[in-house]
């Protein structure tokens, strides 16, 4: 029996011998086109068994219009892009890849913080125009006179707090969510994220994009932090309101920022960050190693052969679940 299943994201991720002779030996008649609306997601996915995607918007009358959807599988952990609540009404289970980049993006954090806190990017830039002033690398702190604050703290938070202790850092986290054993005797639990924002020096944010959490750090939030404390997102630009950001930029109540993640990917030329030298910009690449996208390509196409093959699903984050 052979299977029709689509990938709408063939710019993103070029799959590898051991995920296309997994596909092959289950069955699966793979197609990728890149797709550049809702109609044509629409048209590509009708008769699929089984949707991968990696950004592609899977909107309700794109999961409405599907004939034969088995599942839909997310390539990577957040599922923002996906209308997961309209699959599980029809009885589609969305599944993500939770836990591939954990490493990454830790360690992309603290690249972050120390770009930040060294102001390394904006002395490159002097060394190339021709300034050697090395008193313009202040002013600056021992990290390990500073506090790290996290807001989240599931498996990546946990990740960045055991690198900076290795700093000496002092660290503290906000998570309403965070269960008992996440709890370590060397990180501080605060009950509000006021009360965080009030103590830390670095506030790094590592949320999922939800309607709870969208725009979630906007102007209270700002107000709240440390005069000349950096915030660092690793996690979904929408849960900073931008706007906010940059007004705490340029009125000096934050020192800088280190962004991985946007409101709006790419970001439009006009955006005021682009011209800020004191915000350290990566094009939301955190999670991106080699082993991790081989890792994240394979687990997301096991869950499929194992939808198609009606097996119990590993990761579902909505709830469905085969008879």
């Amino acid at each position: 029996m052979s299977y029709r299943v689509v990938f709408t994201d063939p710019h993103q991720h070029e799959f590898n011998d051991a995920v296309l002779a997994l596909m092959r030996d289950a069955g699966v008649e793979l197609e990728c086109r890149l797709c550049q609306s809702e109609q044509e997601i629409i048209d590509f996915c009708r008769d699929a068994n089984a949707v991968m995607t990696s950004a592609s918007q899977i909107s309700a009358p794109v999961i409405e219009s599907m004939e034969k959807c088995q599942v839909i599988a997310r390539l990577g952990i957040g599922y923002d892009n996906v209308d997961h609540v309209a699959a599980a009404s029809k009885g589609i289970p969305v599944t993500n890849v939770p836990g591939f980049c954990t490493e990454e993006v830790a360690n992309h954090t603290i690249a972050l913080l120390l770009a930040c806190a060294r102001k390394i990017p904006q002395l490159d830039g002097e060394i190339r125009q021709g300034t050697w002033q090395q008193e313009h690398a202040l002013p600056a702190r021992r990290l390990s006179t500073q506090c790290l604050g996290l807001v989240g703290f599931g498996s990546i938070g946990q990740a960045v707090a055991t690198r900076a202790l290795t700093l000496g850092m002092r660290v503290i986290f906000f998570d309403p969510y965070a269960s008992p054993e996440s709890l370590a005797s060397d990180v501080q639990r605060f009950e509000t994220l006021e009360d965080l924002l009030g103590e830390a020096d670095f506030v790094s944010l590592h949320l999922p994009l939800t309607s709870e959490t969208e725009r979630c750090f906007g102007r209270s939030a700002f107000a709240a932090m440390k005069s000349g404390a950096i915030l660092l997102n690793t996690s979904r630009g929408g849960v900073v309101e931008e706007s906010a950001l940059i007004e705490a930029l340029e009125s000096g109540k934050i020192s800088a920022a280190g962004l991985d993640v946007l409101e709006q990917e790419p970001p439009e030329a006009s955006n005021p960050l682009l011209n800020m030298t004191n915000v350290v910009m990566t094009p939301h690449c955190a999670a991106h190693t080699s082993d991790a996208m081989d890792e994240l390509r394979l687990r997301a196409a096991e869950e499929v052969v194992r939808a198609l093959r009606k097996e119990p699903l590993k990761h579902v984050v909505n709830g469905v679940t085969f008879p």
